[in-house]
């Protein structure tokens, strides 16, 4: 269950960056563009009375026309959750990084970057985490071309300091 308080907060951000306030499974979800990701982060992470300062978790999700990130944020000192939603452009898939305010966010970013290609600027250590370096593409966006079984029969030799 939501608390009135904050429903109330959630409302008020909404409304200054332009958002969408839904409600599913008994969380909030507010969906905002990627500009004003880190100001509701931040806003998020600071409500009075009911803040949401925990970061449980962050993916990326590609719904063909645009990527999402999501994020999903509980509080240390009550029972509010609270999930964030951004909206990324497919053709420049950039967003801000939120390590400045979760250092358990470095691999979760590392992650998103890896499967979908999205950059997050100001991250202090953005490189792949699954796949090799010179691993082309990205394994779990819509568009990515799956190899045929006659390429995947083939070995990939691993190169030295790999």
């Amino acid at each position: 269950m939501v608390s009135d308080m904050l429903r109330a907060q959630v409302g008020e951000l909404a409304a200054r960056v332009k958002g969408k306030v839904e409600e599913s499974l008994g969380e909030l979800e507010l969906t905002v563009n990627y500009p004003q990701a880190l100001e509701v982060l931040t806003s998020a992470k600071n409500f009075a009375d009911v803040p949401c300062d925990f970061l449980h978790d962050l993916a990326g999700m590609d719904l063909e026309d645009h990527f999402e990130v999501v994020y999903q944020l509980s509080s240390l000192r009550g029972p509010q959750r609270l999930r964030i939603i951004a909206r990324v452009d497919r053709n420049n898939p950039v967003i801000d990084s939120v390590t400045s305010l979760w250092k358990g966010a470095d691999f979760l970013e590392r992650e998103a970057f890896d499967m979908f290609g999205i950059q997050f600027r100001g991250h202090p250590n953005l490189k792949r985490i699954y796949m090799w370096d010179d691993f082309e593409g990205y394994p779990l966006r819509k568009d990515y071309v799956i190899e045929s079984h006659e390429q995947r029969a083939i070995m990939r030799v691993r190169k030295e300091g790999e």
